[in-house]
């Protein structure tokens, strides 16, 4: 584990954190600058240093993402764990107080690149279809040694980090609520608990059926 952070570390690119004035409210104090405790494929746990304050908002997404569309936590600790993240992918993350009834702090923010996808966390293969109708596809694949899985799908040509993530323990699973008529593709990955994730399955193209 510590060979995979010293390697994290070292495939990570760390900017400074910045302050972003936003109008946040100079009676809340500004978090500390944000420390990158662990990194690896999958995840990352954040710090930051303020001792007189109790609550924080937290929002991250990959590099350049719209703020506002980010994913948005909050927390009472004075850190973060962010999991499900993509290996090889470079994101970045802004913090700021919750001074409650005296309104929102400025941020801060960072980046950082995940690492590579841990080898030994087989991907699954060989995905195939089970069955299709207008608003479902079943369908499975290789499970390759692994026992947990995270789908993710979306309309063709969707970016992953964006689609529709399904976690599950099976190797053949159903997509519902689709729309007919419709291509999507789909994407799977073996989910390695601590180890992190493997890469992802190549990509499955399924066009569901009309009415």
């Amino acid at each position: 584990m510590k060979k995979l952070l010293l390697l994290a570390a070292a495939c990570a690119f760390l900017f400074g954190c910045s302050g972003d004035d936003d109008g946040g409210n100079n009676n809340c104090s500004q978090p500390g600058s944000i420390v990158i405790e662990e990194l690896n494929s999958a995840s990352v746990l954040i710090s930051w240093g303020i001792e007189e304050e109790t609550a924080w908002e937290i929002e991250y997404g990959t590099l350049g993402f719209v703020f506002g569309e980010g994913t948005i936590a909050r927390t009472s600790e004075r850190e973060f764990f962010a999991d499900d993240l993509t290996p090889e992918t470079a994101y970045e993350i802004y913090v700021r107080t919750n001074c409650g009834s005296e309104g929102l702090s400025d941020r801060v923010s960072t980046q950082f690149t995940t690492a590579v996808a841990i080898p030994d966390c087989n991907a699954p293969s060989d995905l195939f279809l089970a069955d299709v109708g207008a608003d479902f596809i079943e369908f499975g694949w290789a499970e390759n040694n692994e026992t947990a899985w995270q789908v993710e799908f979306g309309l063709t040509g969707f970016e992953l980090g964006t689609g529709t993530v399904v976690n599950t323990s099976e190797s053949t699973t159903t997509l519902t609520g689709l729309e007919p008529s419709t291509t999507y593709e789909i994407y799977v990955r073996a989910n390695c608990g601590q180890q992190g994730f493997s890469t992802f399955s190549d990509v499955f193209v399924i066009t569901t059926n009309g009415n």
